[in-house]
């Protein structure tokens, strides 16, 4: 047993330390500066060159986790997320899975970049729509 623990806490530092050569992001879609704080922004990391995870929060419990796949094509990203949104008072969520495809394009102003993508909230209800970001990258 001190063998298996010992091969998986190797294995997470491993991990932890082939991400830190990673970079951080930061994107938001709406730019609405009378309200800055009521945004859908997110914190991304890039775990490789071709995967980014990525976290959405308003609060503790509603949120949305992201991972997105670069390797397809030059700009080109597909995405899967996870929203939870809390829908009674006994702490109960709401889990949709969703999708997204769309591009990242340099706006050759300093590490900005922009993002226009097709969009599924929720895969049950197929109701795609169009979206756009704005992605700074450190």
């Amino acid at each position: 047993m001190n063998k298996l623990t010992l091969l998986v806490a190797s294995l997470m530092i491993a991990t932890f330390t082939f991400a830190q050569q990673g970079s951080m992001t930061f994107a938001a879609n709406s730019l609405d500066i009378t309200k800055p704080l009521d945004t859908e922004a997110n914190i991304g990391y890039y775990m490789t060159d071709d995967i980014m995870v990525s976290l959405s929060m308003t609060d503790w419990d509603n949120f949305m986790v992201g991972a997105r796949y670069y390797g397809i094509c030059d700009g080109m990203f597909i995405q899967a997320m996870t929203t939870a949104t809390k829908t009674g008072v006994m702490a109960e969520s709401d889990y949709n899975i969703g999708a997204a495809a769309g591009w990242t394009l340099d706006t050759g102003v300093w590490k900005f970049q922009f993002e226009p993508m097709i969009v599924l909230d929720d895969i049950q209800d197929f109701t795609p729509r169009l979206a756009w970001a704005l992605r700074f990258t450190l």
